[in-house]
């Protein structure tokens, strides 16, 4: 069951799912290795040291060569570590019911989850897989939350809509890219039973029926004979016993893992036409595996009917990719260059077709209102329209956040700074994973906000006050607009330790814009109240 019905799960949350359906996890507790790059804390406590080192006597920083030269010094290095696999299981199992504080936070998890899926599954040929669907996964779900924006009814539907619906796809797309020349027959996109369908498929294709595959597993019970079993005579050969349990299951709403099923079907393989590798064999398999847990999870949230919006057609794999459409469209605004040409020109369509599923859910405040994408938010200037005006009188069903931010806003103009703090932190918090586009706006006014109170207390002499006061509403709104993707994620150079974006204009264009609010803030803050 979810946590919360009336927002989108948090990435942490999600984040667990996703580890779940890959069945990351067993019994065993062993030691690996870990290669971990430097922490972003540890990189920042080095870049500090560096500024103390370059500092002179008179209070005078050197210039950026004495600083460069100094952190090529001090920068830290990537390390070998060694944590017992249920550490890192505990640790997200923490997440799914705290969240990450940061994208960074997740980044540091990530390297530890990439390298127990290759140690897991990279005998089987099927790590590249897993660790696509794990990375691509939550990038997608990050692209979702910043563009569904929540009305105040429940959103289980929608999460359930993107679990069976969007990452099915993925899953499917991501197979289809490890397979170019795939002579698998294609699956039914919406199979309840996709672990079922797979060892259909694959006695349809080997000629063996299940019947004759479990006798082919008693065979091996009596003595281990591997492929030579084949050859016996199946005629009065009983079943086995396991072996039919396991397909039995595979018709059942509990959570499947590699080791379980498919030691029953890889006997198959003996039996597979040329145009179809072993290869192909266990790909297929895996991501039969992902839908069949997928399937697992939506049904644990409730009952659930897809929509229209969730046939998934071959087509739509033919413009899938592993890279959420809005990424790509931030990279091509950015001048970035994007390897693939054909992907680069499909990608406005893809986050058109996007868009236009996410505002038809139920649970989706686009019904009632014209509310623009992220993008047109972050590089259009689109975010004028929520800063003054009533516009959200008219809305039916609207969350609660809206108020709270409306009532902040009303006292930010008055020049009312705790009144306008105490609202801006209430909607900050019922705003997450439900805000979707309109967090945009909702940041700029918080920074804008923040930075003139600054300014203003500075003035002051009593710059504390800020830090006591202010200082953790402008934090938690950073962490999390970066965790979500509303901001640019920087990534320190690891020997200079200076951080540097691939989205330069996003950047200048939010931080022009916060700028040129606060400046308009000054005057009401100035004239107004005491705002300490």
């Amino acid at each position: 069951m979810l946590p919360n019905t009336h927002q989108l799960p948090t990435l942490g949350y999600l984040h667990k799912v996703v580890c779940d359906c890959l069945g990351l996890w067993n019994s065993d507790n062993q030691d690996v290795n870990f290669h971990v790059a430097a922490t972003e804390k540890d990189r920042r406590t080095a870049l500090r040291q560096a500024f103390e080192a370059i500092k002179k006597d008179d209070g005078v920083y050197g210039s950026l060569n004495d600083l460069v030269a100094v952190t090529a010094q001090l920068a830290p290095k990537d390390a070998q570590k060694v944590k017992k696999s249920r550490t890192i299981q505990a640790y997200v199992n923490h997440l799914s019911k705290t969240d990450f504080e940061s994208f960074d936070e997740y980044i540091e998890l990530r390297q530890y989850i990439q390298a127990l899926i290759t140690e897991r599954y990279s005998r089987w040929g099927v790590s590249e897989l897993a660790v696509g669907f794990y990375v691509s996964a939550l990038a997608h779900y990050r692209e979702f939350v910043r563009e569904h924006a929540c009305s105040a009814q429940s959103q289980k539907y929608s999460y359930q809509c993107f679990l069976s619906q969007d990452l099915r796809l993925l899953t499917a797309t991501l197979a289809g890219a490890l397979l170019p020349s795939d002579a698998w027959p294609d699956a039914e996109r919406n199979e309840q039973w996709p672990l079922r369908g797979f060892a259909d498929a694959a006695c349809r294709i080997t000629g063996v029926s299940l019947h004759k595959l479990h006798q082919y597993h008693e065979f091996q019970q009596e003595k281990r004979l591997d492929e030579q079993a084949w050859n016996r005579d199946f005629t009065s050969q009983p079943v086995n016993t396991q072996s039919k349990q396991v397909i039995d299951r595979l018709r059942k709403h509990c959570r499947m893992k590699w080791e379980t099923f498919y030691p029953t079907l890889q006997p198959l393989t003996y039996h597979l036409p040329k145009a179809i590798g072993e290869k192909a064999f266990a790909i297929h398999a895996f991501a039969a595996m992902i839908a069949h847990n997928l399937n697992v999870h939506v049904a644990d949230c409730g009952p659930f009917e897809p929509s229209a919006r969730g046939r998934l057609t071959p087509g739509e794999l033919e413009h899938g990719h592993s890279i959420p459409s809005s990424d790509l469209l931030d990279l091509l605004f950015n001048d970035y260059p994007i390897g693939h040409e054909a992907f680069a020109q499909q990608a406005p369509n893809r986050f058109q077709a996007l868009l236009d599923g996410i505002r038809t859910l139920p649970g989706s405040m686009n019904l009632a209102a014209d509310i623009p994408n992220s993008l047109e938010l972050a590089y259009k200037n689109e975010h004028g329209r929520f800063t003054e005006g009533a516009w959200h009188v008219a809305l039916v069903n609207a969350p609660t956040w809206l108020n709270e931010w409306v009532r902040a806003r009303d006292a930010m103009f008055a020049g009312e700074g705790l009144l306008a703090l105490t609202h801006f932190n209430t909607a900050l918090e019922q705003a997450k994973y439900v805000a979707g586009p309109l967090f945009i706006p909702f940041y700029i006014q918080v920074c804008a906000f923040c930075k003139s109170q600054y300014r203003l207390l500075s003035e002051r002499k009593e710059e504390e006050l800020f830090e006591r006061f202010y200082e953790g509403l402008g934090s938690n709104a950073a962490h999390y607009a970066g965790l979500v993707g509303y901001t640019p994620h920087y990534v320190r150079d690891p020997e200079t330790l200076i951080p540097h974006t691939m989205l330069p204009l996003r950047s200048q264009l939010m931080i022009g814009e916060i700028d040129a609010l606060a400046r308009t803030l000054a005057q009401p803050f100035a004239t107004g109240g005491d705002p300490s």
